[in-house]
């Protein structure tokens, strides 16, 4: 994936510096992966982002604004892939902002530097468990550091803490952010809904069922202030979700809601997600690629050859279907075990297809 400008970097010296071990280990950061090129708008192949719900929703505590939740989430795509492995990481100023400007977002040299402040400042509490102790753990959400010589907007050089980075690569609930859309959202509330309505949009019942109080604290909606239902609605819920379901594509999905009574009062709020045909083919394809990327890692702990599902099903189609394939898989491996490992002098796909043939000409008692 093409990332401009972005390198490791010494978390003491701030250079380059490829012989850094890595923090984790590489079964650690093997969990969900992102999606699209964060550099790249493409509503077909969307940029996405795993981000856990404790970052979400309930456990961070901060002055960081909707303008910072855009920044972090865009940083953490970029330096996704190297999480953990070296160090911090290394982006030039003037290539985030102009993918910022293309969204219509802020794009001066010094908002950067000021978000990063903020961010820096902002903490997240969760619990972790380490062997069969669990721990309560709290930690910054975000650090960074700019040049003072020279041009002081040229390069942004920043970390995600080492405590939270397996939170953000093994999360056990998680919400799968469109970054491009979540940096165009504009209205003050709707950045923080569409991160939480993100949260349940994998459920089953595509539903999200929350308390005005409950809801009042995720948005941060300041005490004293829009207390009435009606101005709730009006200020607050209705321009947020009229915002997110202005572009269904860019969100991948429309939001209705209704308000529940406790009494003589709108005590909860039921909201129902609808993903769009494209999120749900784009979501099927994601599965995909799990599936196939897990297969192959199978495949090398076990030292066997790639062996592809594609191959796997031409091989079912030049057998008219008659086998399991399951099985003549197995058997496959289990003869190659007992024969020694030898090489596949032709490639492991064609010595698949000659065993599967040989298989089918069994069944037919040629």
């Amino acid at each position: 994936m093409f990332r401009p400008h972005l390198e490791s970097v010494n978390l003491d010296s701030m250079t380059t510096d490829s012989a850094l071990p890595s923090l984790f280990t590489e079964q650690e950061l093997s969990g969900i992966q992102p999606t699209g090129n964060p550099w790249l708008l493409d509503a077909l192949d969307p940029a996405t982002v795993p981000v856990p719900l404790q970052v979400v929703i309930t456990s961070v505590t901060g002055p960081y604004t909707a303008r910072d939740r855009k920044l972090w989430t865009f940083l953490l795509h970029v330096a996704f892939d190297e999480l953990g492995q070296k160090g911090g990481h290394s982006v030039s100023i003037r290539d985030i902002n102009a993918v910022f400007r293309r969204l219509g977002g802020e794009h001066s040299t010094e908002w950067i530097w000021t978000s990063a402040k903020r961010l820096a400042q902002t903490t997240v509490e969760f619990e972790v468990t380490y062997g069969d102790e669990r721990f309560d753990t709290v930690t910054s959400i975000f650090a960074a550091t700019v040049p003072r010589k020279g041009r002081r907007g040229s390069t942004l050089h920043f970390w995600f803490p080492e405590p939270l980075i397996p939170i953000i690569k093994e999360p056990l609930r998680f919400a799968r952010l469109r970054v491009h859309f979540l940096i165009q959202l504009s209205g003050k509330y709707a950045v923080t809904l569409y991160e939480i309505f993100e949260g349940f949009a994998n459920r089953r019942d595509g539903t999200c069922r929350v308390t005005i109080a409950e809801l009042r604290q995720w948005l941060k909606v300041p005490d004293g202030t829009y207390e009435d239902w009606r101005d709730f609605r009006k200020r607050v819920l209705k321009p947020a979700v009229d915002q997110i379901n202005s572009d269904p594509l860019g969100a991948g999905f429309t939001v209705e809601y209704e308000g529940i009574r406790h009494g003589r009062k709108i005590g909860e709020i039921i909201f129902t997600l609808t993903k769009t045909r494209d999120r749900i083919a784009q979501e099927r394809g994601i599965k995909d690629a799990k599936k196939r990327d897990d297969r192959l890692k199978d495949l090398k702990a076990k030292g066997r050859p790639a062996l592809t599902e594609r191959q796997i099903a031409k091989a079912a189609e030049e057998t008219r279907y008659t086998l399991d394939m399951q099985e003549v898989e197995r058997q496959f491996w289990e003869h190659w075990e007992k024969k020694g490992r030898p090489n596949f002098e032709k490639g492991v796909d064609a010595a698949f297809m000659g065993f599967t043939k040989g298989k089918y000409r069994q069944s037919l008692g040629r």
